[in-house]
């Protein structure tokens, strides 16, 4: 090795595959929660507060559809690969390092903002990301090592933007190469001996009433087959649900009827938060029921989650307009204290039913958490109109 401070950048080293390991698992997971929203207890989903997805399905987890985990991840590879080729690098401290420094520390004010995103905002605290946060923390002290005694400004002042940018370039082309084929195979269809066993396990669970008397659906009001879906108008993998479910389950309308339940993820009306996640997410499910006394649920549906997550007062009576209501009775409705006892009602059902996040697909009343897949879901609704006895 040249002349390199050998510690430091040892523990450089280290800290940059312990960020890509730990960034890996959170892109994953991130994918996870917006195609089957909150699952239950899981690694990363402890409870109320140790709760990751609570903050993956937030907001302020992606930047254009971007899990920031996964540019997280493009971070860590090029900070990695910096450093094994500034060990070969022949001036001192080397000159390549001086760009992924800088990154260092817009890292460590990043983290500083999320972190308070988390804790001020989310209420939620995230095992993994927080260890990213000290991970970066690490990481600007072990680089700030490296060039020693050398200033912030010096160190800017030794870039070779030429070099660096390409350098990053091609990391950043292959981080995004890895982020899409990632969600590529995560997104894939399981194969037919995975669908079986799906299926096996999803009829063997026992069938609980659910009541949705007076609730809005479509399809067959007289089918045997009763779809249930609580969902949430600002969560993320709910909105992938409802541009998904109604082609997913077209070839069966004749033969189910969807029904449509809320269960907003927002603790200024549901009793099971403890905390604030979706700022508006009561407000505009009391807006999906002032659109249904007036016969037009299905389209306020429709627009709000295209508004997503622009869901504040003004955008409600934006939706109330652009459908054509009565806006004046829209407006009332809103507050009303039947409008708050109809969406209660739903919590309570989720409740019983022992829902934990969003969506939450219930079939005849047995859970189905593998909503995304067109293959799990034929192969259910294939079995029920098989086997009647099934229902």
């Amino acid at each position: 090795m040249n002349q390199i401070k050998r510690n430091p950048w040892r523990l450089a080293v280290l800290f940059s595959l312990l960020g890509i390991a730990i960034s890996v698992y959170l892109t994953y997971h991130h994918y996870l929660v917006l195609q089957v929203g909150f699952t239950g207890r899981s690694l990363c989903n402890i409870n109320s507060y140790l709760n990751c997805d609570m903050i993956l399905g937030s907001r302020y987890a992606s930047i254009y559809k971007i899990p920031l985990a996964g540019l997280g991840l493009i971070y860590y590879l090029y900070l990695f690969f910096a450093l094994i080729y500034a060990r070969f690098a022949q001036d001192l401290p080397p000159r390549v390092l001086a760009l992924p420094y800088i990154f260092s520390v817009f890292s460590v004010i990043l983290s500083v903002a999320l972190a308070c995103i988390s804790f001020f905002i989310l209420q939620s605290f995230c095992v993994f990301c927080t260890s990213l946060y000290f991970v970066n923390i690490a990481l600007a002290l072990c680089m700030k090592k490296i060039f020693s005694p050398l200033s912030t400004k010096q160190i800017f002042q030794l870039i070779p933007w030429g070099k660096s940018l390409a350098y990053f370039s091609i990391i950043f082309v292959f981080g995004i190469v890895i982020l899409y084929s990632g969600h590529r195979q995560f997104a894939k269809e399981p194969s037919d001996s995975m669908v079986r066993q799906y299926v096996a396990k999803f009829f063997s669970q026992p069938s609980t009433p659910i009541d949705i008397s007076g609730r809005p659906y479509w399809g067959n009001s007289n089918a045997s087959v009763v779809i249930v879906e609580f969902s949430d108008f600002e969560c993320p993998a709910c909105r992938i649900a409802s541009l998904n479910l109604k082609p997913l389950l077209g070839d069966f309308k004749d033969n189910m009827k969807f029904v449509f339940m809320h269960y907003p993820l927002d603790s200024s009306c549901n009793p099971n938060m403890p905390r604030p996640l979706h700022d508006y997410a009561c407000s505009s499910a009391f807006g999906a029921v002032c659109a249904h006394k007036q016969g037009e649920f299905w389209k306020y549906h429709d627009e709000a989650f295209r508004k997503q997550p622009k869901l504040d007062y003004d955008s409600l009576v934006g939706i109330a307009k652009k459908l054509k209501l009565n806006v004046e009775d829209f407006k009332k409705c809103l507050n009303a204290p039947e409008t708050k006892e109809a969406v209660l009602k739903d919590l309570e059902e989720g409740t019983k039913l022992g829902v934990q996040g969003t969506p939450a697909l219930y079939i005849n009343g047995r859970p189905m958490p593998y909503w995304s897949s067109k293959k799990i879901l034929t192969a259910i609704m294939k079995q029920f109109k098989q086997n009647p006895k099934e229902n």
